[in-house]
């Protein structure tokens, strides 16, 4: 027995509809594995409790070679100052700085900052230090220039003598 065109149609019809539901329920099910929250929690080990960040779901890496402390931060331990570092630059404002004498733009991005800290770690490693400490980055402008100044202390961490309290 032949059976009818339109049972063949039904047919095709319900496979169409199974095939494609069952499509959408994989894609929606290995897409939502990939999605990255906006807001997300890691546990902070040094204060306790977690710390919150907005954002992809990623940190760029703070790593360097030495030890780096910011602001007023101090070594725990015994060191001396080796030396005082910075590097400092001006330069003339660019076309796309200003519109109409006012500034829009002054100092640097994010990338010239970590390009600027790298230059100041390997400096301190040439001086043998151990890390740097009072880092410091300013930004100065004016009517036809901007800079910046970013200066840091190079330590070195010294062995106490053995009979020493200090």
């Amino acid at each position: 027995m032949i059976p009818k065109v339109s049972d063949i149609t039904m047919q095709k019809r319900q496979i169409t509809k199974f095939f494609c539901l069952s499509l959408g329920l994989f894609l929606v099910t290995s897409c939502s594995k990939n999605v990255q929250p906006t807001s997300y929690y890691t546990p902070n080990y040094e204060k306790g409790g977690q710390d919150r960040h907005d954002g992809l779901g990623f940190q760029f890496p703070e790593k360097y070679p030495i030890e780096v402390l910011k602001g007023d931060e101090v070594p725990a331990h015994s060191y001396e100052e080796i030396e005082k570092l910075s590097i400092t630059d001006e330069l003339p404002l660019t076309k796309d700085q200003t519109y109409k004498t006012t500034m829009l733009k002054r100092g640097n991005d994010e990338n010239q900052k970590r390009e600027l800290m790298n230059k100041l770690v390997q400096r301190a490693q040439d001086l043998g230090a151990s890390g740097l400490m009072k880092v410091n980055y300013k930004v100065f402008s004016s009517a036809n220039s901007s800079g910046y100044i970013i200066s840091a202390v190079a330590f070195r961490y010294v062995l106490k003598p053995l009979g020493s309290n200090n």
